[in-house]
């Protein structure tokens, strides 16, 4: 691969194709400088994670992010590394052999570039036409930039998809979120977590509930000792049928029948004994007196 033919194709992908934010191109250029220093233009080769963070600045949640763009461009192809194994595994797909067919403003710009000698510029010479071969470990004289580092890398899930998914649901976390997120992923691994997230999701957890629900589902794991994704599902997959069965055995429970106990049983005395109130009794008999007093002067009135 012609190192200045590959930078000069990824400047036109950059104005034909796509658009590449400053994280995302900062980590390609870095690519593919060190592979072509290295002369690994054609083939695989491996780099730190710590590495590409220093090199290009950017936080580890924005080097997922970035990686995982470029390789949805076809910019590159990546695999995981092995925590504490090796390191990831990048190599530079070659953007000028495609027929693209860009527009230009000035046809003379080529060719006044190979005029000038760039493209007889002695490049390093890859590997075989485009074929992945068998890959060879690096020789670098820099053992930081491929040495293994402590950053897991092979996880199916990232912190910044955790963050992600999280924010797509209940906007940014809040300053009070972001510590005890980082907790969880410091004892959970990220996928454990979204899990987790995405069992919110499902029962419909708004904003203001969703950091307290997000405790309880965690505090519950811990108590039972859950740390694997195939452990969380189930321990999600029994709740569900506990609750299923909660929910029938009450809808099909016969109704409990209250018994009134009358007010003399309740005061302790014996219904023979239960006799009407003095005050009652007054009272009927004024209204007795005063029906009659009443026919009186209907009578008296005739």
């Amino acid at each position: 691969m012609d190192y200045f033919k590959q930078r000069r194709a990824y400047r036109n992908f950059k104005m034909y194709e796509a658009s590449v934010s400053n994280g995302q191109n900062n980590l390609y250029r870095e690519l593919l400088d060190y592979a072509n220093d290295e002369g690994k233009l054609d083939v695989q080769f491996r780099m730190k994670n710590s590495a590409l963070l220093s090199l290009t600045g950017l936080s580890e949640p924005g080097l997922d992010k970035a990686r995982n763009s470029l390789v949805q461009l076809g910019l590159i192809k990546y695999a995981r590394g092995k925590k504490n194994v090796k390191p990831p595994e990048y190599r530079i797909i070659n953007l000028y052999s495609r027929s693209a067919g860009y527009p230009t403003s000035n046809p003379t710009t080529s060719h006044k570039s190979r005029s000038a000698g760039l493209d007889e510029v002695g490049q390093p010479v890859g590997q075989g036409g485009g074929q992945l071969v068998e890959h060879k470990e690096l020789t670098s004289t820099d053992p930081d930039l491929t040495d293994t580092d402590s950053y897991d890398d092979d996880a199916g899930v990232t912190r910044e998809q955790v963050f992600n998914h999280w924010t797509s649901l209940w906007d940014f976390p809040t300053g009070i979120a972001i510590p005890e997120i980082d907790e969880w992923l410091t004892e959970f691994k990220p996928e454990v977590i979204d899990f987790a997230i995405s069992v919110a999701e499902e029962y419909q957890v708004k904003r203001p509930g969703s950091l307290r629900y997000m405790r309880a589902i965690i505090k519950g794991w811990q108590k039972r000792n859950i740390k694997t994704l195939e452990q969380a599902k189930k321990a999600a997959t029994d709740h569900d049928k506990r609750t299923a069965n909660e929910s029938k055995s009450k809808r099909y429970a016969k109704p409990h029948r209250k018994e009134i106990t009358p007010k003399w049983m309740q005061n302790g005395a014996s219904q023979a004994n239960s006799k009407p109130n003095s005050s009652d009794n007054q009272q009927d008999d004024m209204s007795d007196e005063a029906f009659l007093a009443f026919m009186n002067s209907q009578e008296e009135a005739k």
